[in-house]
């Protein structure tokens, strides 16, 4: 509950003012997804990756996904009004 309550305050303050836009959703994806292609075909062609090269892989390919999805959501929740942000952040207690 306390990260939700976290998420949603940091998005207030952040993106009461600014419109989040699109732009930074589709980078976030296209970074991830040429990762995930890239590391995926090296795993069709035979590669084996040790611990190290695999963590590095997850890290580039899930971090700018889970940032994508969490601006989506924000700006998917912005969209329902002028002060959709701070309904949100009041609902888990900001």
């Amino acid at each position: 509950m306390k990260l939700k309550r976290s998420f949603w305050h940091f998005a207030h303050r952040r993106y009461q003012i600014a419109k989040p836009g699109v732009l930074a959703e589709v980078a976030a994806f296209v970074w991830s997804g040429f990762f995930a292609s890239v590391y995926a075909g090296a795993i069709l062609a035979g590669w084996r990756a040790g611990f190290l090269q695999a963590l590095v892989g997850l890290v580039l390919t899930v971090t700018p996904f889970a940032i994508g999805m969490a601006h989506r959501r924000i700006r998917i929740e912005r969209a329902k009004g002028p002060d959709a942000l701070y309904r949100k952040r009041s609902e888990y207690g900001g």
